[in-house]
């Protein structure tokens, strides 16, 4: 069940950094973040096989709701941190690419970008 947890917040971020830009006030939190997309992590740790239209009905409401500059740092930057430091171990290489397919797959315009700076 932790690892359970990592590899949502480690999905979280990456999906967040292609739907995030900076502003003053974010209405979006972190935890708003994480709800949208945890059924992404299913999606992401069986290989691209279980719960897609739920992780993509997910994705589809975070870029709906992070609209405004504030918000879409917010998301980034909770995303960046849940990618960093140990929780990185748990990325392997095909999830990052299912990661940077995701946008294409649920129909929505971004990018996920590891690298992402937020304050753009």
């Amino acid at each position: 069940m932790a690892i359970h947890s990592l590899e949502l917040a480690c999905m979280v971020a990456m999906l967040c950094m292609l739907v995030l830009n900076p502003m003053a006030t974010a209405s979006l939190s972190c935890d708003d973040v994480e709800t949208e997309l945890d059924p992404c992590v299913d999606y992401l740790f069986s290989s691209g096989t279980e719960n897609k239209d739920e992780c993509c009905e997910g994705v589809r409401a975070l870029n709906e709701r992070a609209r405004d500059k504030a918000d879409r740092q917010e998301a980034c930057q909770c995303i960046k941190n849940q990618l960093g430091g140990w929780r990185a171990l748990f990325i392997t290489e095909e999830i990052k690419s299912l990661v940077e397919a995701l946008p294409q797959q649920c129909g929505v315009d971004f990018k996920i970008s590891a690298t992402a700076d937020c304050n753009k």
